[in-house]
């Protein structure tokens, strides 16, 4: 029951918060029957669109967008072949010849940043986009409560050690990717895939299973295909973030028919960080899956630059079957640009206030798109700072104070066990993640190593990170994101000014002013720099950074999920 009052509370909030302005205009998707839509799938199952057909959303809102050299994106979109069912076949992800494809079967890697995924694949960014740093605190997370995995893990883990390769399950018969989320309040972790996703002049199809699982004040899986490769791609309400500069997110959204273990589709679209919302109606008409906790779901996505659909089956009851396959989602859309970065990303909205647990857990199998390999980009990532952190978040209970995470897990469905009277802070560590950017006015920059990097034949390098500003009004004093400047220096080289473009600063907006500023963030940024590759040298590189221009007192700029992206391109 109180799942089901969860869920239902976050459909009102979502759709009673949300101004007309935000939805992108609702129509049918290409070929579909306005009088109402069905689809028909591998397993000869039928999915009712339900009456008017209008669970896609027109998001082509303006002329054709072209690329630099003036060419129009206009491939037509070509649903691949649903003839067959889909298996899982180790090394092909469903495809004939993959571009990119991970089953896990090689066992958890030692990777850093990246947990057990292996680094030269996967970037792995973690962080929450709702308050700035402040002097000490960069990004700090607590630990999460693992589910069952694999042998030798203890029963809490802390950034980096909470992203897992797990042993075979009886509803999971192979190796398989856990990912935890524990970062509180809007927090997210992100998986990027190293490997671009080319579809220019072509309809590219994106496939992976994945435990659909979601509840909308606790967690929930998406994913996100951008131009760039983004580092921690959010949305502005409800989960107080900014996008990528260029994009699409699909964000698996719980409350179809206010019913717990469903998922439907809401899609997320930016064009220079401009954000527009197709989101989940909740309506009992619209498309959805059920879910199972722990089981995996199949899941196809089909894009090109003008069209996108999202097909998805019920959970496996043996993750070798996937049942129901069928459309979830379909939307017009005018994207300007052909290869892009893939992001699976698990958003934790706020678990441990909601009474959910101490982190959102999400498993992922055979995650693999078509299309060229591309050949022609290197990247490097820096490490998380991992500065400990003593106290974790704790609850007033029996006299003494426990960490809450534990509480919840001893304490399922009850809420009222710990005393609201009582704020206290447990014994225990988190982890600072980010790294705190002092102003230019302060001791010293900030520090960052980027090691291994091989510059042969490196004709560009750009800098990604997520950056949080500190822009918002303080003692009076407002003045725009334009006015900040990101001062970096490569090598112990000379500064370079990096202000936050007009572009950049779109980010910053609130694109919801009917809540008056609840759902404004507080400065997040998914940001490229382009840096001088004569300034970066073979091996392990020093990246400085500090900052000029902000006024928000203690407040300080932050960065996560930093990476050097070098171009061989001639």
């Amino acid at each position: 029951m109180k799942a089901l009052v969860a869920v239902a509370l976050f459909a009102f909030v979502t759709n009673a918060c949300t101004s007309s302005s935000d939805h992108g205009g609702e129509g049918s998707h290409s070929g579909a029957d306005t009088g109402g839509s069905s689809s028909v799938g591998r397993d000869g199952s039928v999915a009712n669109a339900g009456d008017g057909g209008a669970h896609g959303a027109n998001l082509d809102a303006g002329p054709r967008l072209a690329d630099a050299g003036g060419r129009f994106y206009d491939a037509p979109f070509e649903r691949p072949d649903a003839s067959g069912p889909y298996t899982p076949q180790t090394g092909t992800c469903g495809f004939d010849a993959p571009a990119f494809c991970d089953t896990f079967e090689s066992g958890p890697h030692a990777g850093g940043r990246e947990g057990e995924l292996d680094p030269a694949r996967w970037s792995v960014t973690r962080g929450y986009p709702m308050a700035p740093p402040s002097r000490d605190d960069a990004f700090t997370i607590g630990p999460a409560l693992v589910p069952a995995c694999h042998a030798g893990l203890p029963a809490r883990m802390l950034p980096d050690s909470d992203v897992f390769i797990c042993d075979p399950t009886a509803r999971l018969p192979s190796r398989h990717l856990l990912t935890t989320t524990a970062a509180q309040n809007y927090g997210l972790s992100t998986y990027r895939i190293r490997q671009p996703f080319d579809f220019a002049g072509r309809t590219g199809t994106l496939k992976f299973d994945v435990s659909l699982e979601n509840q909308g004040l606790g967690g929930w899986p998406a994913i996100s295909i951008s131009r760039d490769p983004s580092p921690a791609p959010s949305f502005d309400w409800e989960e107080r973030g900014s996008g990528p500069r260029d994009g699409v997110e699909i964000e698996f959204d719980s409350g179809w028919c206010n019913t717990p273990h469903t998922v439907e589709v809401g899609l997320f679209t930016f064009q220079d960080y401009d954000q527009t919302a197709a989101r989940a109606s909740f309506d009992c008409g619209t498309p959805h899956a059920t879910t199972t906790p722990d089981a995996l779901n199949h899941v196809e996505v089909y894009l090109s630059a003008n069209h996108l659909e999202v097909w998805a089956s019920d959970p496996s009851p043996d993750g070798t079957t996937f049942p129901n396959f069928h459309e979830l989602y379909a939307a017009d859309l005018n994207l300007p640009f052909e290869r892009g970065s893939v992001n699976l990303i698990v958003r934790n909205h706020a678990t441990m206030k909601y009474w959910v647990g101490s982190a959102w857990s999400v498993r992922w199998d055979n995650i693999g798109f078509d299309g060229p390999v591309v050949a022609d980009t290197r990247e490097y990532g820096a490490p998380d700072s991992l500065t400990p952190v003593d106290g974790i978040t704790g609850c007033g209970i029996e006299g003494g104070c426990a960490w809450r995470g534990d509480v919840i897990a001893a304490n399922p469905g009850n809420d009222t066990v710990c005393d609201p009277s009582v704020s206290c802070t447990a014994d225990g560590q988190g982890r600072n993640v980010g790294y705190v950017v002092p102003r230019d006015d302060e001791a010293s920059p900030v520090a960052l190593h980027i090691p291994g990097v091989n510059l042969d034949g490196a004709t560009a390098a750009r800098l990604v990170l997520a950056a949080t500003y500190p822009s918002f009004d303080w003692n009076g004093v407002s003045k725009p994101p334009t006015a900040i400047d990101l001062q970096y220096r490569l090598n112990g080289g000379a500064f370079h000014d990096r202000f936050i473009t007009a572009v950049e600063a779109t980010a910053f907006t609130d694109f919801n002013p009917s809540l008056g500023g609840a759902g404004a963030g507080a400065g997040f940024l998914n940001q490229v720099i382009d840096l001088d590759v004569t300034e970066l040298k073979s091996g392990d590189n020093l990246l400085e950074l500090q900052t000029s221009g902000t006024w928000t007192g203690d407040y300080r700029a932050g960065v996560i999920g930093v990476d050097l992206v070098l171009s061989t391109a001639k």
